[in-house]
């Protein structure tokens, strides 16, 4: 159901913590036909391990509002197992932020391999052979994502203030003088057809900012919060406000956003074909900006904004099932009474 463009969920969120004791009752017992279910699995695939698969309860879908309103639904789900122990969630998260990491850069031709990039992290070691940019680029983004983190925690809205702090984290030690400053030069691409696609002038730069965050005001109360995340990444890639750097802080703003509305970050693979598949994506939503921002209609015909949104709409629904996985098969007591939700929403497929 959508009302001014804002999914309104189906599940009750009153629902997500049992509150009598039949409900605790019921959950302990869902609980144990879940874990049945688990150990099914694994005879069955002759492994220590299982996952239960989520597409049976949010299959596969290309119509956003219905992945959408999937989102909302697993995000009430998700909100079940809050507030989540930071010694359940510290070690998943550690990974997860180094996995972010490693895609992140590897997408922008950091050649650091990912047990490198732990290495370089975690014990401040030198990789052999490797271009000290790759090892400062690996330790910049890690920062930067602890930054996003805790200013999603904050109530101050994100702002100019916010991005160019990002972007500042992103190139300090790199490009000191470029770092979290917009770009005063003409930047270009050559795209995979060996066509050039030559960015907005600098001189209009202020400009269309300050149309990004007007958007962003007047739409982030309304817009499903995948999607406005999904913008804000779009757009900024766009207008490619930076001398270097702009997927990356485009890709941080879109996780800042996600934090804020209580969604996992979502990662970007950075493997050849998937990488492709993302910029292609992003190529036909520039087509799209070009074409409004030209008054010309042959831009908005050739391309369209709704692919890019699904791709990351499908990211965050990937990044959903990772933690709702983890959460499931938490064994921890504090975990005892968690989950109501979830758990009643997977129960008819357990059978």
């Amino acid at each position: 159901m959508m009302k001014n463009g804002t999914h309104i969920p189906t599940i009750n969120s009153d629902q997500a913590i049992p509150v009598s004791p039949q409900e605790k009752q019921e959950l302990v017992a869902i609980k144990e036909q879940f874990t049945s279910c688990l150990h099914a699995i694994m005879e069955n695939n002759k492994q220590t391990h299982a996952r239960f698969d989520l597409e049976k309860v949010w299959p596969k879908t290309n119509n956003l509002d219905e992945l959408y309103g999937q989102l909302s639904d697993m995000k009430q789900c998700l909100d079940s197992f809050r507030p989540i122990s930071p010694d359940t969630i510290k070690d998943m998260q550690a990974l997860w932020d180094m996995q972010y990491t490693y895609e992140s850069n590897r997408i922008e031709g950091n050649s650091l391999t990912l047990d490198e990039t732990m290495h370089v992290i975690e014990k401040g070691l030198t990789i052999g052979g490797k271009p000290l940019n790759d090892h400062l680029e690996a330790i910049n983004h890690q920062e930067a994502i602890q930054f996003v983190r805790d200013l999603s925690e904050q109530s101050t809205e994100f702002n100019e203030r916010a991005l160019l702090s990002i972007h500042q984290l992103i190139l300090q030690g790199i490009r000191e003088r470029d770092a979290g400053v917009y770009r005063k030069q003409p930047v270009f691409i050559l795209q995979s057809d060996g066509t050039r696609h030559e960015f907005p002038q600098a001189f209009i730069l202020n400009k269309l900012m300050e149309d990004y965050f007007i958007f962003y005001d007047e739409n982030k109360d309304t817009m499903h919060p995948v999607e406005m995340a999904a913008h804000l990444h779009q757009q900024l890639v766009n207008i490619h406000p930076f001398i270097d750097g702009n997927g990356r802080a485009s890709r941080l703003v879109m996780n800042l956003h996600l934090l804020r509305h209580g969604y996992p970050i979502s990662i970007i693979d950075s493997e050849i074909t998937k990488r492709q598949e993302y910029y292609r994506i992003l190529g036909d939503y520039q087509s799209v900006q070009q074409g409004t921002q030209q008054g010309t209609q042959q831009g908005v015909e050739d391309g369209n904004s709704e692919p890019f949104q699904l791709f990351v709409a499908q990211k965050v629904k990937d990044s959903l099932f990772e933690y709702l996985n983890f959460l499931s098969a938490d064994q921890n007591d504090d975990a005892t009474d968690k989950g109501y939700l979830f758990f009643k929403t997977i129960q008819h497929y357990l059978d």
